[in-house]
């Protein structure tokens, strides 16, 4: 049909190893070096069994164009797909199959596979992530989660502190509650003289009145 379909792999320099879980950037180059016009549909992906092509491991999105392509001319496609990470690591390699769809002015179909080589997945190392950071915390080592939870728990504190300080001046004096810390507030003991004896209160009252009268008498006598 002189069609040429053409591959590019431009941020892969090894094209035998894709990343994990990370976008894979692929440009379809269509050439047309027939006499009449071609239009492009679309192109799809994905992993095969490198000893059974009809055994799907994994399906990449299908692209679609519905681009024409007129004779003597040449169209670059973008395809972008997305590796698993369940496939990463280990010796276990993989048919890439990119397979370009067209049809011919009259409705004919086409099929062409500008890459099918074997690939393996490898798995990306980005350091310290998030689910690391539950996995230590299930080990016991709570020190991890400090810098992600200090924020937001002592908001928290700060929020609990002022709603505790409004809550004890609304509070009349006297009033007793009752607190986690189960604090004894203890009755106030009987005065006690440093002989041991104790004070007795009613005897002291009488003997101070009886004074007080003896103290007024002199004063009127003094006066007449």
């Amino acid at each position: 049909s002189g069609i040429n379909a053409e591959y590019g792999f431009p941020k892969h320099a090894d094209e035998t190893m894709f990343p994990g879980g990370k976008v894979v950037k692929a440009l379809i180059g269509f050439q047309n070096n027939g006499d009449k016009s071609f239009i492009v549909d679309n192109v799809e992906g994905g992993f095969r069994y490198p000893m059974d092509y009809n055994y799907v491991i994994q399906n990449f999105t299908s692209f679609r164009y519905g681009r024409e392509v007129a004779p003597g001319v040449t169209q670059t496609f973008l395809y972008m797909f997305v590796p698993s990470e369940q496939l990463a690591g280990g010796s276990r390699t993989f048919s890439l199959v990119m397979s370009l769809n067209y049809r011919g002015e009259d409705g004919t179909l086409f099929t062409d596979s500008p890459f099918n080589e074997t690939v393996s997945v490898y798995e990306v190392d980005e350091g310290f992530r998030y689910r690391d950071l539950f996995h230590v915390r299930s080990a016991g080592r709570s020190f991890c989660f400090t810098p992600v939870l200090a924020p937001s728990t002592c908001c928290l504190l700060l929020l609990g502190a002022g709603d505790l300080g409004r809550r004890s001046k609304r509070e009349p004096l006297g009033a007793s509650t009752t607190t986690t810390s189960q604090k004894i507030i203890s009755h106030p003991k009987s005065r006690k003289i440093q002989n041991g004896t104790r004070y007795d209160y009613a005897s002291n009252s009488s003997h101070f009145n009886a004074i007080l009268k003896i103290q007024r008498r002199n004063f009127n006598m003094h006066l007449k």
